[in-house]
């Protein structure tokens, strides 16, 4: 009896689920005060289905925002507080692609176990499900959500980087595949004038060092306390550098993780990119999935993916070329044993990571590769 009136109870979810699809372009109808219901659309069609691993995890949330003209709110799914919708105020249920949209001056809006529950509701009410890139065409407002999880001049960057890969695909004929392979290229060219200064930075560190390791030890050697540290700064001085010089190079490549970390975000949440295949990858959108494992590895997931190998192995080769002319044998050796651990660790990261991205660090990383060779 009890498995028979589970049946029904699906089969009711099931059909409203139908409902939401043939409503979609007219907005949707049912009951806000359904919980159930309403939890259920929001689980199958707002939240991501691939169960993302490791730090890819976040591709799977939903967050819940109130969204009026001028602000954007967001709800904290473990307070007890409710908040009430005005007359000009959408609440935005925002995941991966979609935002489900529910405009319903009054409703109260609360949380029991994370779980949505929306109460006196009117009815009808405006409901739309719309992929996040209809919500400007939809209402000027709603673009607000857009990248709204990162730090506001990162969310400018990272529309930047989505429309110019949309400029590339539509003025092209090139697949979405390709697209981003030439956005990889385009990107590295804007940033090359930076990249060259690190490069040179980090050569004129290797000089200084190889001149002043020398002239420390022999002060190590010779002082200790006060002595050593005044003779230490005069040996700085001598040069004409300070004590922080080696961080030069490094404060060249900070300037890059802002562009890097919208490049990531904007191609993790394109709808665009949904079930459009490219070389052997059936879905830009997700992770390749050549074959699965049949067992889960911590942080790593259930397939094997061939692309984070290919970018691992890119990297390799960079580490394996590299060479510090400046520097001397046991500092060079030092040196790739750290960059064989990035490279270690830039595989577990990216793993289980949307295979879009992966292909985009592996091209930036074959195209550092090359600009390495040619400075070398």
């Amino acid at each position: 009896m009890k498995s028979l009136i589970n049946k029904f109870i699906l089969i009711g979810l099931i059909c409203c689920i139908g409902q939401v699809f043939a409503n979609k372009a007219s907005g949707l109808n049912f009951d806000l005060n359904n919980h159930t219901t309403l939890n259920f659309i929001i689980d199958s069609q707002i939240k991501d289905q691939y169960q993302y691993s490791g730090l890819a995890t976040y591709l799977n949330q939903v967050q819940f925002y109130v969204v009026d003209k001028d602000n954007i709110i967001t709800l904290d799914r473990n307070s007890s507080e409710k908040t009430s919708l005005s007359a000009n105020q959408w609440l935005a249920i925002v995941g991966r692609f979609n935002v489900l949209l529910i405009h319903s001056p009054k409703t109260e809006i609360g949380f029991n176990d994370e779980k949505l529950k929306l109460f006196n509701a009117n009815t009808p009410s405006n409901i739309q499900i719309l992929n996040k890139t209809q919500l400007s065409e939809f209402a000027p407002e709603l673009d607000q959500i857009r990248y709204n999880h990162l730090w506001k001049p990162f969310a400018v960057v990272a529309k930047w980087s989505e429309a110019l890969l949309v400029l590339i695909k539509n003025s092209t004929s090139l697949s979405w595949g390709f697209s981003i392979l030439v956005f990889a290229l385009i990107i590295k060219l804007i940033l090359l004038p930076i990249s060259i200064l690190t490069a040179k930075s980090q050569q004129n560190v290797s000089k200084i060092n190889s001149q002043l390791k020398p002239r420390l030890a022999e002060i190590k050697s010779k002082y200790t306390g006060e002595k050593a540290h005044h003779f230490s700064m005069k040996a700085h001085k001598d040069l004409g550098v300070s004590p922080f010089f080696a961080l030069k190079p490094m404060l060249s490549f900070l300037i890059q993780i802002p562009v890097l970390i919208a490049i990531f975000n904007a191609l993790g949440e394109m709808p665009q990119l949904i079930k459009q295949p490219f070389l052997w990858f059936a879905d830009l959108s997700q992770p390749d999935m050549i074959m699965p494992l049949g067992f889960s590895l911590p942080l790593l997931g259930e397939h094997l993916n061939l692309m984070p190998i290919i970018m691992t192995f890119i990297t390799l080769a960079s580490t394996v070329l590299h060479k510090d002319h400046n520097a001397s044998q046991a500092d060079n050796k030092k040196q790739k044993i750290k960059l064989y651990l990035m490279s270690a660790s830039f595989l577990i990261l990216f793993y289980p990571f949307p295979v879009a991205m992966v292909m985009y660090w592996a091209m930036a990383n074959l195209l550092s590769l090359l600009q390495q060779k040619l400075m070398s």
